[in-house]
């Protein structure tokens, strides 16, 4: 029997502190195709970068120094329980994660773990990632 599950949770929602659902998940396969992170080994497993990581991630503004030196997993691979595919967990999603918020282009939904990605958002996740999520049919 198949659970119903709310649109707006599969669509884009917080896994703790970072990005997850269809959202988190295209944005994991996206950083893959694209050279920045490295495909893992295991399940939970740690997450590398890949040859373009650096040069990326630090364009997008963040400091991966100070990402490294944090009391917690750098990367890994978090399993999404809608999309039975994983997102990035750790600092290094965390800090994706605030810089889609700080740049209003994820909105947090009051009350909930909901995420609206803004249509800036979405824009900017297309051009700079290659990111597109079809809308969710109810």
């Amino acid at each position: 029997m198949k659970r119903w599950k709310p649109p707006q949770l599969i669509a884009a929602r917080t896994c703790y502190d970072h990005l997850a659902g269809r959202y988190g998940v295209a944005l994991f396969d996206a950083l893959l195709i694209q050279g920045v992170i490295k495909e893992p080994t295991e399940v939970r497993g740690d997450v590398e970068l890949g040859m373009r990581g650096v040069e990326r991630l630090e364009q997008f503004g963040l400091n991966l120094n100070a990402l490294r030196r944090e009391h917690r997993r750098f990367a890994f691979a978090c399993p999404d329980w809608t999309e039975q595919h994983p997102h990035l967990g750790g600092a290094l999603g965390a800090a994706l994660w605030t810089t889609l918020m700080e740049r209003g282009w994820a909105v947090k939904q009051q009350g909930t773990r909901a995420i609206i990605i803004t249509d800036v958002g979405k824009q900017y996740l297309y051009e700079q990632f290659g990111v597109q999520v079809e809308k969710e049919t109810v």
